[in-house]
């Protein structure tokens, strides 16, 4: 009996990640070819100027969080929408146009409404607010820019400068940033005397959203920042609305070491001047009101306190958290390239995002200006939102996803309002759009994608996936009123029809197509369809988890059973599956929803609906889709379907990629929504897209599979080079460590968390393989090529070779 090679030593995340740092050789004045901090709720964008550093800082929870209500007087009951999407869909027919699309566009009296219900979103707030711009100064005739290093396996960004007194002395000084792993604390310092000549603070303005002015003051050697916001939005009636105790505020505080006068300018900023060239050591205490009643307080203690403490004890602290941030997980890859997306993304990934703080945005953490606002950088439900956390699990990082439960408990009270006032139906509807701010009040009840059915299945999906993947019971127990309620409203939404099935109509495919005549492209869309069946299953498997709601499984089962089948189409290369029933084929979509029974819904993949794998095969690999949303879905349902060309992943990686050293969103081909006139690049410089920071989820899927309850080691291996890794998640609480050396796997240790009972498909199928636990042989059996054994909790097991 022998186990195949194993690797010579466990992998070291914390050494791996190091060779990959982030490296520039010269100046970077753009925000977006700066280097990108962050403790995962404080976010520092560092740009180089050839005559200044500059600290663009941003926090999750630093918001605009007014909210204007008044769309909601004009938002119908879901049966008067209904008689207005069909009166539309008469006046489209007397137009002679039964084709036509989008009716909440082409016809008025439809596109009014829509536009009355949009009023709200219309406004500037709410909306991320910069927490401003810390600039240090120095004489550019003087100072050279030579060499910024970032390392990733500690979160410290080294500037290498050199310094010309113009007298003949020549010196390098190096300066030294980073952003407390798990403080509230920005660091700036420098190794000797540094050149500085001054710092100035720019704090955010926008005349548009009506704010409060910023209140600064300076002292020698310090200053401070406080921005208050109400949370009561403006009227005509009332523009300046009195306090109240749901306002939010940001304080910063600054303290700098040395010799500095101080001065506000006329320009309404903070100037601190040095006296002469010392030793820079700057201190930035950065608090909102979520995390002190009285923010400004907190920072001046904070900032005092670790101004009186010596440096280097606190950047150790900092890098210590990363290392254990790190340590949870870890993957190897001969491709380099591969390699950096890993890491690198989880890097970034982790600045904006850690258990306790309010979940990331579109654009995470990293403001400046207008920068990172677009969409109010809200929370749209149709997957940008949810792919920021596809990788979480698999990652080993379970944590991070604990403030996307909170975000779902917080929209409770708002899916509940919308399934009651808007449908007249109980449960849960979730909505398209959220914020991070006190209302309960749906932001955008606007046809037609206020009406994606798919979002309220797909917000309480992940909160399924924490249980599979960890089985904590008490977990379950708090999410389980959140899949019960979007059960019901889904439930009571699908109408049986004269063919026994139960159907989805009306509903608007994500993106596509808009209101359509006689529902016409408005019925039993894929995603639909395909995460209701997940939803229900996991209902299923919960409420007998539990021992709940007995009584309602067999109406659950039922529907299950006899949901209507995924629409599709014979199309130029055979049958593919379409994004909605009677939707023509070759449409260029925006995102991969005609993959959606792969994923996210985990419907088809290897070794579940075998029978459906050749027709999702060809629909991946003939789906035309116009970039910009797909960057992650596509290559991860890919992988899920173990036809993932790696090399083609690294192109598509490496087309949207900042020189942030992240990917944003990047048109691909006109068609669908987009025309030659588009600039391809128009949400590139939006701000930093979290959602593709998931990059990671795709290479796990690569290295393993587990949604289906079966172990799959390296089931997309086309030009992945040999790998390894070392505790990746898998559904049942494993914890599972292999290698692959390109043509075979040649180490399995799988770790039991729970003592579940584990089951894998065998590594080596042509091969008698047997299982061991602290040398002793551990029963198992094989039935159609997958492994099972029963396991204890905290038991580790190899797979051998006998």
């Amino acid at each position: 009996m022998q186990a195949p090679r194993p690797a010579a030593a466990p992998l070291d995340s914390v050494q791996i990640a190091a060779r990959h740092p982030i490296v520039r050789k010269h100046p970077t004045p753009a925000f977006f070819e700066g280097i990108l901090l962050g403790n995962g709720d404080i976010g520092v964008c560092v740009t180089l100027r050839p005559d200044a550093l500059g600290l663009h800082i941003g926090k999750n929870d630093s918001w605009d969080i007014r909210v204007s209500e008044d769309h909601v007087q004009h938002v119908k009951p879901f049966r008067e929408l209904l008689d207005l999407w069909k009166r539309a869909g008469e006046e489209a027919k007397r137009r002679g146009q039964p084709e036509m699309t989008y009716l909440e566009s082409n016809i008025d009296f439809f596109r009014e409404y829509s536009v009355r219900t949009q009023t709200s979103y219309r406004k500037p707030w709410p909306r991320p607010w910069p927490c401003g711009i810390v600039w240090l100064h120095w004489d550019s005739r003087m100072v050279r820019v030579l060499d910024q290093t970032l390392d990733i396996s500690t979160g410290v960004l080294r500037i290498t400068l050199e310094h010309d007194d113009l007298r003949g002395h020549v010196r390098n000084f190096l300066l030294t940033c980073f952003v407390s792993r798990e403080g509230n604390h920005i660091s700036v310092a420098s190794d000797s005397p540094a050149p500085i000549l001054s710092l100035a603070y720019i704090p955010n303005r926008d005349p548009q959203a009506k704010l409060p002015d910023p209140e600064l003051t300076a002292e020698p050697g310090r200053f401070t920042a406080y921005q208050h916001f109400p949370a009561t939005a403006p009227t005509d009636a009332e523009p300046d609305p009195p306090r109240t105790p749901q306002d939010s505020a940001f304080a910063l505080e600054a303290r700098l070491a040395g010799q500095w006068s101080a001065q506000l300018t006329a320009r309404r900023s903070v100037l601190l001047t040095a006296a002469s060239p010392q030793p820079l050591r700057l201190d930035l205490a950065l608090f909102t009101r979520r995390d002190d009643k009285d923010p400004a307080v907190r920072a001046r203690a904070e900032a005092a306190r670790l101004a009186a403490q010596p440096l280097d004890p606190a950047r150790k602290a900092s890098a210590a958290h990363w290392h254990a941030f790190w340590k949870k997980s870890a993957v190897a890859f001969t491709d380099r390239e591969l390699e950096a997306i890993w890491y690198r993304n989880q890097y970034f990934l982790a600045c904006c995002l850690k258990p306790g703080v309010v979940a990331p945005g579109l654009f995470g953490n990293w403001t400046s200006g207008n920068i990172g606002t677009a969409w109010h950088g809200d929370y749209h439900m149709n997957y940008n939102t949810q792919q920021v956390w596809w990788g979480v699990f698999s990652s080993n990082h379970a944590e991070q996803h604990e403030p996307y439960t909170r975000l779902v408990e917080n929209l409770m009270p708002m899916a509940e309002w919308n399934a009651r006032e808007q449908f007249g139906l109980p449960g849960a509807y979730f909505p398209h759009t959220a914020y991070p701010v006190p209302s309960n009040v749906n932001p955008y009840p606007a046809p037609p994608w206020g009406y994606e059915i798919c979002e309220t299945p797909w917000t309480v999906q992940s909160l399924w996936w924490e249980y599979l993947y960890t089985l904590d019971e008490t977990y379950l127990r708090r999410v389980y009123p959140m899949l019960r309620a979007a059960t019901d409203f889904l439930i009571a939404f699908l109408t049986r029809e004269d063919d026994g099935k139960y159907h989805i109509v009306p509903t608007v495919s994500p993106e596509n197509w808009g209101a359509t005549v006689d529902f016409r492209l408005n019925k039993d869309c894929i995603i639909d369809l395909a995460l209701t069946e997940f939803l229900l299953d996991a209902i299923l498997q919960a409420s007998q988890l539990l021992g709940r709601d007995t009584d309602l499984r067999p109406r659950w089962q039922e529907v299950r059973t006899n949901l209507a089948p995924y629409p599709e189409i014979d199309g130029p290369y055979g049958k593919v599956w379409l994004d909605i029933l009677n939707a023509p084929p070759e449409y260029v979509y925006n995102v991969p929803v005609t993959l959606a029974p792969v994923f996210p819904a985990e419907q088809v993949g290897l070794g579940k609906h075998p029978e459906l794998l050749e027709l999702a095969r060809r629909t991946a690999k003939t789906v035309r889709l116009e970039g910009g949303n797909d960057l992650v879905w596509q290559p991860l349902a890919r992988a899920r379907l173990g036809i993932l060309d790696l090399d083609w992943f690294k192109r598509e990686v490496a087309y949207c990629l900042t020189r942030l050293g992240n990917s944003n969103d990047r048109v691909r081909q006109i068609g669908g929504r987009y025309r030659d006139e588009t600039n391809f690049d128009f949400m590139m410089h939006m701000g930093v897209w979290t959602e593709n920071l998931s990059l990671p989820a795709v290479l796990n899927e690569c290295l393993l599979q587990s949604y289906d309850g079966v172990i799959r080691l390296f089931p997309n291996t086309h030009r992945l080079g040999p790998a390894s890794f070392r505790d990746l998640r898998a559904a049942g609480a494993f914890l599972v460590s292999a290698s692959w050396n390109g043509h075979a796997v040649t180490a399995v240790t799988i770790r039991s968390e729970k003592g579940a009972r584990a089951r894998i498909a065998n590594p080596w199928p042509e091969r008698r393989t047997t299982v061991r636990s602290e040398a002793k042989a551990v029963p198992a059996v094989e039935r159609q090529g997958i492994l099972e054994f029963d396991t204890a909790h905290g038991g580790v097991y190899s797979l051998l070779i006998s």
